[in-house]
């Protein structure tokens, strides 16, 4: 009988609705202030219509949001499945937080600019989740697509509606274009309605004892808070309109207001069960740096700028050339000086794109301390990089090389991370690297792209990786020859990569015996799991770390992208892989203190002499029996049960993954009849590709990808 380890499933996602009928200023102003006040804990992203009526995404989302637009096109496409998904999703257990349009969406009813047949909307809502009518605008003056009608609305806030530790001011000014007004809210108190804020100044709409602005509303299990005003936006990102007057002051207002707007929405997140980010972080704001470092091991400048500016013989004086072409996303200046400082000719060019200056061997690897006040330490990476190569090529001593069959002191000549790229902030390693052709074509196998902070990571399909500070984030570019691509699927990458952290997280110290003690599981196709220290008496894993891999082609070439993303020293969302050590350490026992905490430097050194190692031996020899084993030794999937979904939901047993194409493998299987839970097998095989399809291992369902 089969046995499930059971597994967290964490609501990390904060989705904001961008479907048709949200403005871009309103996805855009949404997007920034939640990550300002949540983006350390969820992972801040946005989700289409089709997804909404299609994908498994209630599972995982702490939070849904709609912005502000116009809701008409929120009805055409969402009505029936998409609406039933969001308030099943909410009934249950959700949140939902409806700004302006989102606000008049949320209700049983919305009346809007009922005076003006042009622009007149009255009509039933789906939601209700305020099961009255929300009517507006509250102010007269708006105007589609224009900011006419925009003022600085006065709020007056009901703090006893908030509990706590995050409390919310007494009164701010907010944003306002075109938001409504929640009628007769304060006689619905026994339908679960708070009212939150009111607005301050007499309004234009009749609405009732009260003038609700914002209010809370408690729907089943769920959630929900719908504003008319714009507490979402700063006065600072305001554009300024020189033709509509008195918006400078608008302007003002709203921005003297910025930290008590800031208080008042975070109050509403936290009223909704959100965790906050530190209030510390609330203003730093991460932005992508222009430039980036990249360091070179010693006596590898040469090769490199050779590679970069397509010469033969770069003579290493300073200099400089633009890398740009019209398929790629971004521009580069590179440009490298004798002393390793930045170039003092840089002039800019005008373009749509971001621009990116690279300074190529600005640190070189055994010239002293890194001064660069970056966060990344490139002389510890190379240190252990070399201890590393070292070690590989000892014999005896790498036991899990032992495993892939290289007895002895055999070991591949070892330079993947010679050339390393480090930027503090980025938007994604992995975009930045596989959306620039031009720059990709010229780099060698092992490059690497690190960074401490991402704004947009990147995960699986539509999934965004939360990457805060502590976060490993690492993206290694690897040159496949397309001679080699039938015998040498791109499929099993993914499968190194997971096998290489895993290897690296137990190798990190090969003298401490605590780090093999580490309880790291692989689950398909392309994630990482650790046991939870959070859960010492049972069993549990959760996710730590994630794989993605991103392919193009450039003759003669297929050119991967592997990024890597793993929660080291950061404890939110989910747990790290310091927490686990420590956690580890102490069940180990003894008098023997817990280790220091790991450095994402040597971390970072250790995963690439892994996965060159395993990348080599792929080469030749394929996935082998001894691949396969240490795959099969740390996943998390054997003879787990499972449902298909795409084979009308029939029951499968996993039995593991081809060797040719990397294909997981399941027998169709049906209750014996006689041993509660106990099955047994019918024949039927069933062969599915982690590009096609998705593991919910928490609902062991296998669902076809959209």
């Amino acid at each position: 009988m089969a046995t499930r380890l059971k597994t967290d499933q964490r609501v990390l996602n904060v989705l904001i609705y961008a479907g048709a009928g949200v403005t871009p200023e309103c996805l855009r102003q949404c997007t920034e202030s939640l990550k300002r006040l949540v983006g350390s804990k969820y992972a801040v992203s946005h989700i289409t219509a089709t997804t909404l009526k299609s994908e498994p995404w209630p599972s995982t989302c702490a939070l849904l949001v709609f912005p502000g637009g116009a809701d008409l096109p929120f009805c055409r496409d969402l009505n029936g499945p998409g609406n039933r998904a969001i308030a099943d999703y909410v009934r249950n257990g959700g949140a939902y937080l409806g700004f302006c349009a989102g606000g008049y969406y949320g209700s049983g009813h919305c009346w809007f600019q009922l005076d003006d047949p042009s622009q007149d909307v009255k009509g039933p809502r789906e939601l209700a989740f305020f099961p009255g009518t929300c009517g507006g605008p509250a102010f007269k003056g708006f105007q589609y697509h224009c900011e006419m009608g925009a003022k600085a609305a006065k709020l007056s806030v009901r703090k006893e509606a908030f509990t706590g530790a995050q409390a919310p001011p007494d009164v701010f000014k907010s944003y306002y274009n075109g938001g409504g007004v929640f009628l007769n809210a304060e006689a619905m108190e026994a339908d679960g309605v708070e009212i939150l804020a009111e607005y301050a100044d007499y309004i234009d709409f009749p609405s009732g004892k009260t003038q609700a602005a914002v209010v809370f509303c408690k729907v089943g299990q769920g959630r929900a808070i719908l504003t008319g005003p714009h507490p979402e936006f700063s006065g600072a990102s305001l554009k300024p309109q020189p033709d509509i007057p008195g918006y400078d002051k608008l302007i003002e207002e709203v921005t003297a207001d910025e930290s008590a707007r800031l208080e008042f929405l975070a109050a509403c997140l936290s009223k909704m069960g959100l965790s906050l980010s530190p209030k510390a972080a609330w203003d730093d704001i991460p932005r992508p740096t222009t430039m980036l470092n990249i360091y070179c091991q010693g006596g590898d400048l040469l090769p490199l700028l050779n590679r970069l500016t397509g010469r033969s013989h770069a003579v290493i004086t300073d200099g400089s050339i633009w890398l740009e072409d019209k398929y790629g996303s971004d521009m580069f200046h590179l440009e490298w000086t004798t002393d390793g400082s930045w170039s003092t000719n840089y002039e800019p060019r005008k373009s749509d794109k971001a621009t990116y200056r690279l300074n190529v061997g600005s640190k070189v690897a055994g010239q002293g301390v890194d001064e660069s006040g970056t966060d990344f330490d490139h002389d510890i990476f190379y240190a252990s990089l070399d201890e590393f190569r070292t070690v590989e090529s000892s014999r005896g001593v790498s036991t899990w090389k032992q495993a892939l069959g290289t007895h002895g002191a055999w070991c591949p000549t070892l330079s993947w991370g010679n050339h390393l790229m480090y930027g503090d902030t980025v938007t994604s390693t992995n975009t930045l690297l596989s959306s620039n052709p031009q720059l990709l074509s010229r780099l060698e196998s092992g490059f690497t792209l690190t960074a401490t902070r991402q704004v947009a990571g990147r995960g699986r399909g539509n999934n965004v990786w939360v990457s805060p500070a502590g976060c490993l984030i690492m993206s290694t570019v690897i040159n496949h020859s397309a001679s080699v691509i039938a015998s040498r699927p791109l499929g099993f990458f993914n499968y190194l990569a997971a096998i290489a952290i895993v290897e690296a997280i137990k190798g990190y110290d090969h003298t401490d015996e605590v780090y093999q003690k580490l309880d790291v599981k692989i689950k398909w196709p392309n994630d990482i799991y650790v046991r939870d220290p959070s859960k010492p008496n049972e069993p549990a894993y959760v996710k730590v770390g994630g794989i993605l891999a991103n392919c193009s082609y450039s003759a003669p070439n297929y050119q991967v992208v592997l990024g890597i993303g793993i929660n080291t020293n950061n404890a939110q969302p989910t747990t790290s892989l310091d927490a686990l050590l420590k956690w580890t350490a102490s069940m180990l026992g003894g008098d023997k203190s817990s280790p220091p905490p790991f450095q994402i430097e040597r971390l970072v050194a250790r995963i690439l002499t892994c996965l060159e190692i395993l990348y080599d031996h792929f080469l030749r020899k394929g996935f082998s029996d001894e691949v396969e084993a240490l795959y099969y030794k740390h996943w998390l999937h054997t003879n787990q049960i499972v449902t298909l979904e795409d084979e009308d939901g029939v029951k499968a047993r996993v039995l593991g993954i081809t060797k040719d194409q990397g294909l997981l493998v399941a027998e169709e299987v049906m209750e014996d009849g006689i041993e509660l839970n106990s099955w047994k097998g019918t024949g039927t095989m069933f062969q599915l590709q982690s590009d096609e399809n998705g593991f919910d291992y928490w609902k062991g369902l296998i669902k076809r990808k959209v």
